[in-house]
């Protein structure tokens, strides 16, 4: 009967509880887990915010002072001196860490003189410690001379605790010879000045303890070291008796006296010690006065308390931890492990307790093996059953089922240890899937799912049955084809496979059609292992993406050069704007006949230090393609509106500015917003700011163009077309538009005295927006033919290397002083930089 017990018992974890419960008490007392208490205590101590109270300042006799005032011991004469020093600097209260024990025998009046410095000050505190003759004599107390103590105002002790490791971290508040009668140095230096620090903190909770044969310890407190090395305020002691610019340090400080010198007086190592450096006592005390000015003492559990806690915690811990199942027991395991410490160290800081953690976790840490290998064998079991199907999924993608791209990778690791003695060749085909927007924007997950699948099916039924295909990521998919004979064998299955994907597929009720993009690269010719390949095969699908290419980009050193220039590119716009490598270029634009500059149009320019003058044709679509597009735009609209409105307000205006909006802008959220703000921070009147939105981003979504459009109207903005006649929009839409003007792109402009088509499209497009009521400007002038074309069909203004390159702000000041009338040429062969 008695083993059906048992075994129930362990089923419910009673037994290793109980277990784990009788190894906490017994390691409680170990000597190994008190030394890692203390260096947890340690670790804690160093993690919180202690600081040295700014009313504590050693006076110290260090090594300066030694030189200075001559060897150790000083004449009591010396000591009176500085203790009127500090008297007359105005000192709160100044204890001595020194024993004055003996008379002084060199010089008889030295101890009179010194009793009259401190009955002087009246608030001075001297030193009683404790002494240990032989180990068979009992402890006995080293008084100062009674002459001394008469006249000091109090009495203290410096007895600290030294830890078996041999650091202090403590010190009883009261001690001596058979009573505690004697307070700590700092609590008699408070409480000589008035000052109760312990009354909320301390409710004399610790019963006395006696540590050595005659001498009582009461009330133990570990020290809140402050871990930083120069955290007490040290004052030389010849310079307080040689600099009186020394009394601002001193004034109503409480001041300790103590030697730091060398090989001089006690030191200790501490917790915050550097290494192989121990603090003098006076510092230590420093730190004891600094607590208990503050609160910030730290008490330690008393030790019945601290056992009960002991065992209580383990108990609660390997209830949870035995009666969970095991991911759940090793997350609860670790938990605790970490958490019991963690708690500790929270208690310290919070509550000024330190309850010592090491026993609860070590019975923890010992006792959760024994059970661990049970739970062990039985999660074998169970993981054993879902290996196969862990493989699986590992190697396949979720939604598709194609092998993943740690398959691919596995299977080009094979291919490239294959010895290549046939002369057969392998291609390696990535494809990027594009929709109008991904999948999932206008898709469930589930009919996404499904698109992604339809889209692998037909890949599996474009290639042969022993060509794998893969989906690498979201949109990415791979196709491996080994075994073929040559490179155009290899183009021609990338050719079907294009064409098969270009296909429209049937999505619910409509048709979605698809933009592959598509790179190859061949094994062994171009890509000399599998690693290459994938990375080469990347590489040429990136850049038919980049260059928006319809068919098969073959990887080749000059794509691969095109890429890493492209990298470069991206790598250093990114960082433009905060190296100031933009400046903003202003074109004029000129009214037709009179030839007054009327506006500028904001033009880009980058300046790179590596790249040289990058020109917006090239960085602008990489610009749009990482979206940096739209922080550029933001610098562009502020740098032009200030600068605008300072030609304003030099007397250089009114001046129209137009500002190019990329469609990313346009469809930007934020872009009302941010109008107003530059409109308000730059002072720019709204009406003098015309934006340029290329027809592209209108034609995108009418109904959102409207309505952004609309609300920039509202600001006072003027709106126009930008590179009219190239895009997707016509005369007729342009009623819906809330326009003030449209723009007659520089191909139009470049044909209008040569090619009659040219000249009746320019015309009519004239004619139409005169009927509009909307204003024309023609970009690209560049001969006075097209001038006197372009002003006999009425169009309003023009714009071009006619008359102006693009110009620097400080170039265009120029123009602007004679702005009634611009000539054309004027500027015209002066800076050839203008590139738009």
């Amino acid at each position: 009967m008695l083993y059906p017990l048992i075994k129930k018992l362990y089923q419910r974890g009673i037994i290793p509880v109980v277990t784990l419960i009788v190894l906490a008490y017994l390691i409680s007392g170990n000597a190994a887990v008190q030394r890692i208490d203390l260096l947890l205590y340690d670790y804690f101590l160093n993690l919180q915010d202690n600081r040295v109270s700014d009313e504590v300042l050693v006076v110290a006799i260090d090594d300066v002072s030694l030189n200075s005032l001559g060897q150790w011991p000083w004449s009591r004469r010396v000591h009176g001196q500085m203790l009127d020093r500090l008297t007359d600097m105005g000192a709160k209260t100044v204890a001595f860490d020194i024993l004055f024990a003996e008379s002084e025998t060199a010089d008889s009046q030295a101890d009179s003189i010194f009793a009259q410095a401190i009955e002087r000050n009246g608030r001075t505190v001297l030193v009683v410690a404790p002494s240990n003759p032989g180990p068979e004599m009992p402890i006995t107390e080293v008084l100062p001379l009674t002459l001394l103590a008469e006249a000091a105002a109090g009495v203290g002790h410096v007895d600290f605790e030294i830890d078996r490791d041999g650091l202090c971290r403590s010190f009883y508040l009261n001690a001596g010879i058979s009573d505690a009668h004697w307070p700590a140095l700092s609590l008699a230096l408070l409480q000589v000045a008035g000052v109760s620090p312990l009354a909320e903190q301390v409710d004399g909770n610790q019963a006395p303890h006696v540590e050595h044969i005659g001498w009582i310890r009461d009330r133990r407190f570990l020290i809140p070291f402050d871990p930083n090395p120069d955290a007490v305020k040290v004052l030389s002691a010849h310079i307080l008796l040689s600099d009186d610019e020394a009394a601002s340090l001193v004034k109503d400080k409480y001041v300790l006296v103590g030697s730091t010198a060398t090989g001089l007086g006690d030191v200790m190592s501490t917790p915050v010690s550097l290494v192989h450096q121990r603090m003098p006592g006076v510092e230590v005390n420093a730190h004891v006065l600094s607590g208990l000015l503050q609160g910030t003492l730290i008490r330690e559990i008393g030790t019945a308390h601290y056992l009960v806690l002991t065992l209580l915690v383990t108990a609660i811990a390997a209830l949870f931890m035995f009666n969970a199942s095991f991911p759940s027991a090793i997350i609860i395991f670790f938990m605790c492990v970490l958490g019991i410490p963690a708690v500790a160290g929270i208690a310290m800081y919070v509550e000024q307790l330190w309850f010592p953690p090491m026993a609860s976790t070590a019975s923890l840490i010992l006792g959760f093996p024994l059970w661990g290998v049970f739970s062990l064998l039985h999660e074998r079991r169970i993981n054993r059953s879902l290996s196969d199907r862990m493989h699986h999924q590992a190697l396949h993608n979720a939604a598709t089922d194609l092998p993943n791209q740690y398959a691919l990778e596995d299977r080009l690791n094979r291919l490239s240890k294959e010895n290549n003695r046939d002369g057969k060749i392998a291609a390696l085909i990535i494809v990027n899937i594009q929709w109008s927007g991904s999948a999932g924007e206008f898709l469930g997950r589930s009919d996404a799912d499904q698109l992604l699948r339809a889209i692998a099916q037909r890949m599996r039924n474009a290639v042969r049955s022993d060509d794998m295909v893969v989906h690498l990521n979201g949109d990415d998919f791979g196709v491996l084809i080994e075994g073929l004979s040559d490179g155009e064998s290899a183009q021609q299955v990338a050719k079907n496979l294009l064409n098969v994907l270009q296909e429209p597929l049937q999505v619910e009720q409509s048709q979605l059609f698809l933009t592959p993009r598509m790179g190859l690269s061949l094994w062994p010719q171009e890509s000399q292992d599998g690693d290459a390949l994938l990375r080469d095969a990347s590489m040429a699908m990136f850049s038919a993406r980049i260059r928006h290419s319809t068919d098969t980009c073959i990887y080749s050193m000059q794509v691969a050069k095109e890429v890493e220039q492209r990298s470069q590119l991206e790598q250093a716009l990114i960082s433009a704007i905060k190296r100031d490598e933009f400046e903003v270029y202003y074109q004029p634009q000129i009214v037709t006949g009179s030839g007054r500059l009327i506006g500028v149009e904001a033009l880009l320019r980058w300046h790179n230090p590596k790249l040289g003058l990058v020109y917006p044709g090239t960085f602008i679509p990489v610009a749009e393609h990482t979206g940096l597009i739209r922080e550029i735009g933001r610098w562009v609209l502020h740098t032009a509106c200030h600068q605008v409105q300072q030609w304003n307000e030099s007397g250089l205006g009114p001046l129209r500015l137009a500002v190019n909006l990329s469609p990313l802008q346009f469809v930007d959220q934020n872009l009302f917003a941010e109008v107003c703000d530059t409109l308000e921070k730059s002072g720019l009147d709204p009406a003098q700011l015309e934006l340029e939105i290329t027809e592209s981003a209108v034609m995108q979504n009418l109904e959102e163009a409207k309505a952004g459009m609309r609300a920039l109207k509202e600001l006072g903005i003027k709106l126009a077309i930008d590179d009219f006649g190239t895009g997707y929009s016509s005369l007729s839409n342009l009623q819906h538009f809330p326009l003030d003007r449209i723009k007659i792109d520089r191909s139009f402009t470049r044909g209008i005295v040569t090619d009659d088509d040219v000249r009746e499209i320019t015309l009519t497009i004239i004619n139409m927006a005169k009927r509009l009521n909307l204003e024309v400007i023609a970009e690209g002038v560049e001969s006075e033919s097209q001038v006197t074309r372009l002003d006999q069909y009425g169009c309003d203004e023009l714009q071009g290397y006619y008359f102006s390159h693009p110009l620097p702000a400080a170039e265009l000041v120029r123009l602007l002083d004679g702005r009634d009338s611009i000539h054309g040429g004027l500027f015209a062969g002066e800076r050839l930089t203008g590139i738009r």
